[in-house]
């Protein structure tokens, strides 16, 4: 007898299929398969299942199944069939839909059965209790949950009232009974390892296990949880990428829960090097009776091998380790992200393991192909993507893959017959080249040359320190600065009408003024107060404008290198190691530089003498024919006798150049006056001299 569109109820979730019954017993072939012999059976219920007719089979066992979606006319065929074939009468039971919400509740093999004047209300599998706790007259119960059910029931709440002539604890005795059919140990009952403070990555915290034959409490400082052991399908160990870590993972199904979050993986993470003595708590013939002598009381070496055997005995399962898969820093373990999320994604010998937010598992059997992408980081493409595509539809992205990766990944893919929807290996040249393509540290030296010559460009080589033209040179800039503001008179006269009259300093126009001016300032005697009517004179002048910022001639010769800068260049790849910053190589090469002998170092200072002589060489025929150089050499003084106001002249002969400055200057403000003053000031006459500028001279 066989019936089509009915459903199986499995934890809250109504499966699917097809009944067939038959004279050994029944089977249900769908999304759940069940199959049950007649010699099994304890009874048999004709009652609702989802607002719909069904049957309900009781095991001598104390198991139950029970199946939806008859027809109201199936009720005379199954009777019959049942009474002649099994010998079993079908008994017609009406639950109880009144809302109330007292009753009867016993647990009858192994269900929790909530009757009222001996008529069902509810049925619930002791298998889907995850906890039950008694307090006084109150129990708590909590069940397992299901992701695809579309109703769910999280906990129950029963108050029993004690019997006071019997002296019997109704709560007690009720928890003893679910938790002997459910598989659960109460918590004062003795654990068989106690593991303290173990570091968890998800969900995130330090929490103390307690790992009881069939049940493992987690206890935090806000979360606990107790998973199941019949809950935990698959284990694993796999080193850290950096080589002093190593992470054992869980996965659980179904899931635990925090809050609306669920989680598939525990997550443990233990250092390599922590060694502990874990006692278990069971004597020699439990260990030899339970587990058939596979563990041993005094567990002692590194925590992390005695934790992964203590699950796998206890658990009953393998323990799955990285495959033949060695990634360019050497572990199995490639470094990339998922959703913005870094982690580490780890080729097993079946499948994808990702750690760690969230944690997956992708089998071989449900990928479809997989795709090298590009990544979208920039131009110079030192990373790629790693796409999967499962044959359910959806794809898996894997971002920010270092580019030497690309090749092992791709044999590895290759060798599990993985189908890849561009099958390219990439060159070595390629590899070799994408560091090249662009250099931050490389175009930051050259940007520091370029302006180091835009600077430097008028003093090109290096010359002996002249201290009596430097002398000079102060004495004509500090000449051509008076009363032009730059030079603040409070600093050496605090009565100064400058102060008083509200005119300002202009700032000096370069590092060169300021060094001069503080020599000045800090060798030269106080300077008299001028004339009133000589300061208003100057004050009518107009302040030069500032130099503007130099344009670079494309035409102007490269600028010649150091020992040191030249020594880099050749030797940066070398110093330069997987996870280096820019500033982790200069100091690499820093250092290395000042370990190198005098001897190592000619090599080098000879190159850059050869290179000097070239910039030279060529920095002298650009400013034969009209480089920027000369005329930059030739702008400088006017830059500065711009400046240069009507103040006293010095009683010393001035040079030529000085004097051909000055006329400059002064045709700008005074065309006519100051081309008859000349002269006279180079010939010596201190009739002009009247504010105490011979003074200053001696």
């Amino acid at each position: 007898m066989n019936f089509s569109g009915l459903f199986v109820e499995d934890m809250g979730v109504l499966a699917p299929g097809q009944l067939n019954l038959t004279d050994q017993g029944l089977s249900f072939k769908g999304s759940k398969n069940v199959s049950a012999k007649a010699s099994d059976m304890d009874e048999v219920r004709w009652q609702k299942l989802g607002n719909k007719p069904g049957l309900r089979f009781g095991m001598k066992d104390g198991v139950s199944y029970r199946f939806g979606g008859f027809k109201d006319a199936d009720y005379d065929k199954i009777a019959d069939f049942a009474k002649e074939n099994w010998s079993q009468s079908v008994e017609k039971t009406d639950l109880v839909i009144k809302g109330w919400n007292y009753g009867d509740i016993d647990v009858k093999g192994k269900n929790i059965e909530f009757n009222w004047e001996g008529k069902p209300i509810c049925e619930i599998p002791c298998t889907a209790v995850s906890e039950c706790v008694a307090n006084k007259n109150e129990v708590f119960m909590a069940f397992n949950q299901r992701d695809d059910a579309p109703i769910t029931l999280f906990e129950m709440r029963l108050h029993m009232p004690a019997d006071e002539e019997g002296g019997v604890d109704a709560a007690e005795e009720f928890k003893k009974a679910v938790l002997a059919f459910a598989g659960l140990e109460a918590e004062t009952e003795q654990p068989i390892a106690l593991l303290t403070d173990i570091l968890c990555m998800t969900p995130r915290g330090r929490y103390d296990i307690k790992i009881f034959p069939t049940t493992i409490a987690l206890h935090g400082k806000t979360y606990d949880y107790k998973i199941p052991i019949k809950s935990i399908n698959r284990l694993f160990l796999v080193p850290h990428r950096d080589g002093r870590h190593v992470n054992f993972v869980l996965s659980l199904d179904p899931p635990i829960r925090q809050g609306q979050t669920r989680y598939s993986y525990l997550v443990f993470e233990f250092d390599k090097d922590q060694r502990d003595d874990i006692e278990l708590g069971l004597t020699d013939e439990q260990i030899k009776e339970m587990y058939n002598g596979a563990l041993q009381r005094n567990m002692d070496g590194p925590i992390y091998e005695s934790i992964s055997i203590l699950f796998k005995i206890v658990c009953n399962l393998k323990i799955t380790v990285p495959g033949k898969f060695i990634g360019n820093t050497g572990t199995p373990a490639i470094h990339c992200s998922h959703k913005q999320n870094p982690g580490h994604l780890y080729p097993m010998e079946k499948g994808f393991l990702f750690i760690h937010k969230p944690a997956m598992y992708i089998r071989f059997d449900e990928i479809s192909s997989c795709h090298f992408a590009r990544s979208d980081g920039g131009t110079v493409t030192r990373t790629f993507d790693f796409e999967i595509d499962l044959k359910a539809g959806s794809s898996l992205m894997f971002n920010s893959l270092e580019k030497e990766e690309n090749n092992k990944l791709y044999d590895y893919l290759k060798k599990k017959n993985l189908k890849i929807r561009n099958a390219q290996r990439i060159d070595a040249k390629d590899l070799d080249s994408s560091d090249d393509d662009i250099d931050p540290y490389k175009a930051a030296v050259k940007a520091e040359g370029r302006q180091r010559m835009e600077s430097d460009e008028s003093d090109s080589t290096d010359e002996d320190y002249d201290l009596d033209k430097d002398l000079k040179k102060q004495k004509i800039e500090k000449d051509s600065s008076e009363g032009s503001g730059s030079e603040p008179d409070d600093e050496y006269d605090s009565g100064s009408e400058q102060d008083s009259s509200g005119t300002g300093e202009s700032e000096p126009d370069d590092e060169e003024d300021v060094r001069s001016s503080k020599k000045k300032q800090a060798k030269e005697p106080k300077e008299p107060k001028e004339p009133k009517e000589k300061k208003a004179k100057k004050e009518k002048a107009a302040k030069p404008e500032k130099k503007g910022k130099k344009t670079k001639d494309p035409n102007a010769p490269k600028g010649a290198s150091s020992a040191y800068i030249l020594w880099f260049s050749a030797n940066r790849l070398s110093l330069k190691k997987d996870g280096d910053s820019v500033a982790d190589v200069a100091k690499k090469g820093g250092e290395q530089w000042k370990k190198l002998t005098a001897e190592d170092k000619k090599e080098w200072e000879a190159k850059a003498a050869k290179d000097k002589a070239r910039y030279e060489a060529e920095m002298k025929e650009y400013r034969k024919n009209g480089g920027g150089g000369a005329a930059a050499e030739s702008s400088k003084p006017s830059t500065k006798t711009s400046k240069k106001s009507t103040g006293p002249s010095p009683s010393k002969a001035k040079s030529k150049e000085y004097i051909s400055d000055s006329d400059d200057s002064d045709e700008e403000e005074e065309p006519k006056k100051k081309k008859k003053s000349a002269p006279k000031e180079e010939s010596g006459d201190d009739s002009n001299a009247s504010d105490g500028s011979e003074d200053e001279s001696d």
